[in-house]
């Protein structure tokens, strides 16, 4: 029977490992923000207003089924976009948070 062992790395390499997976993940989240402001681009210039403006000012009583399926796609982006940014806010936190965990050995990579 097989047992699993925990893998001993210095508190330092462990905290270099984390580190590199936030920005990793932070990358990934960005991307996704990128497509969900460009789908919302899309409906703004098809409608010629903000997703908060029609809210305000409604679908025309006559919208036909297309208007109310486009609503609920750009209302659907709408919601996704504001998760994505609040996820990369608390991210960014954690990487400004660990600012101090890491030693002269194991630096902060920096964008390229």
């Amino acid at each position: 029977m097989a047992t699993e062992k925990a893998v001993k790395l210095p508190t330092q390499v462990w905290q270099h490992i984390v580190q590199l997976g936030v920005e990793r993940h932070i990358q990934e989240l960005e991307s996704q923000l990128l497509e969900a402001q460009l789908r919302i681009a899309e409906y703004e210039d098809q409608h010629g207003m903000s997703f908060a403006r029609l809210q305000e000012v409604g679908l025309p009583p006559d919208a036909d089924l297309e208007a109310h399926e486009a609503y609920v796609e750009w209302s659907s982006w709408e919601g996704y976009q504001a998760e994505l940014q609040e996820r990369l806010e608390e991210l960014r936190a954690v990487l400004e948070s660990a600012d101090g965990w890491f030693s002269p050995s194991y630096p902060r990579r920096r964008s390229v």
